[in-house]
């Protein structure tokens, strides 16, 4: 059960910088679409590869809160630069595009980071209690 309201709520806190961020270079756009797009972007993430991570890392026992935060890191990375490898133009550096992805993918870690803080996966180890019910 606390694994279902983590998945629902740790998209949120991370989002709310980016979605900000986009209001103020597009000022067309209201500030709360930003936010929304950019959650519903960490919930797709979240259900490609953030369900299957933790179901991997629960049968692992890997339940520290570094690995979930390299993990969120890394799935947003990964993602954000194999965009970019597909709409790549002669104009792109390899160095901007390169921050412009850890930049994101640190959101990615941080919703990783309050997934763990949220569903706490080392406490129901302990308690033997199962992770998902």
């Amino acid at each position: 059960m606390r694994a279902r309201s983590a998945f629902f709520l740790a998209p949120i806190a991370p989002a709310i910088l980016p979605g900000y961020n986009l209001h103020l270079h597009r000022p067309e756009t209201v500030a709360i679409s930003g936010f929304i797009f950019v959650c519903l972007v960490f919930y797709v993430l979240e259900i490609a590869v953030g369900i299957p991570t933790f179901y991997f890392l629960a049968r692992q026992r890997w339940q520290y809160f570094w690995a979930y935060t390299v993990v969120g890191f890394l799935r947003v990375f990964i993602s954000i630069f194999v965009l970019c490898l597909i709409r790549w133009n002669e104009t792109y550096a390899i160095g901007p595009v390169l921050y412009a992805c850890a930049y994101v993918g640190i959101f990615g870690g941080c919703t990783g980071l309050i997934f763990w803080l949220l569903a706490r996966p080392d406490k129901a180890l302990r308690k033997h209690e199962p992770l998902v019910a």
